[in-house]
């Protein structure tokens, strides 16, 4: 009994001349011009479990999200997101696919192992021989939801927290001020005790409404103290901090 099986690399399969999914899918969030700090990056690709939990690590991690490709289609491979990748000069990649439907060659090929595995008999009497070549390893009935984020690494921050305003009838900004959704980790904020889901409400006893007003007080005061005025719980609190 023998079975031949091909095993193929993230690349093979891939028509070099084909049109990138992911490039023609993306969509960009922000500033167009962000992108890695290091000129001669090449971009590491991970497969990502949760989004939104993912979402908050990366930005914790102190990168922000430079945009994303969400496709429906046949199976890419990765390494076509990687090329991407290091053409907008991303230093991370986070894969997320989903099979939507049932494969049909796929599931051949895995009801014939099993029979394999029990030494079903055909007719003959003999054990069922299956030879797979790479053709059975792409079904092209096969689909699969993408979703992929491309991801750059900040410069230092003067304070280091992603702030977010919402409206008065969604209940994370029942409290007003700026929603913290991600405090990165070493940074001013952090030292500073504040965390994830507090409300900054003052900065220099100046109400904040939108983040770019936090945003430009703090590079007006680059190099003194200010005072931080932020909701936990319901409590104001305060602390001054060394921007």
């Amino acid at each position: 009994m023998k079975i031949f099986i091909t095993i193929l690399s993230l690349a093979i399969l891939t028509n070099v001349s084909a049109e990138n999914a992911f490039e023609k899918n993306y969509k960009s969030q922000g500033d167009a011009n962000f992108m890695s700090l290091d000129t001669d990056s090449k971009a590491e690709i991970y497969r990502g479990w949760d989004k939104d939990k993912d979402n908050v690590l990366m930005l914790e991690q102190g990168f922000d999200l430079m945009g994303f490709s969400s496709f429906v289609g046949t199976y890419v491979p990765p390494s076509e997101a990687l090329d991407f990748a290091n053409k907008i000069k991303a230093d991370t990649v986070l894969v997320y696919d989903r099979q939507i439907n049932e494969a049909t060659r796929a599931t051949a090929i895995k009801k014939a192992r099993e029979n394999i595995k029990r030494k079903k008999l055909d007719e003959e009497g003999k054990i069922e021989e299956i030879v797979i070549n790479k053709e059975d390893l792409v079904d092209p009935n096969v689909m699969f939801d993408f979703y992929v984020s491309f991801w750059a690494k900040l410069p230092k921050p003067l304070f280091g927290t992603h702030l977010i305003n919402f409206p008065e009838n969604d209940e994370r900004g029942r409290d007003g001020g700026l929603f913290v959704i991600a405090v990165i980790k070493d940074s001013v904020a952090a030292n500073a005790g504040i965390l994830r889901k507090d409300s900054i409400m003052k900065i220099n006893d100046i109400d904040l409404v939108e983040p770019q007003d936090f945003i430009k007080e703090l590079i007006n005061n680059k190099g003194r103290d200010v005072k931080i005025d932020y909701k936990r719980d319901g409590e104001m609190r305060h602390v001054v901090v060394s921007i």
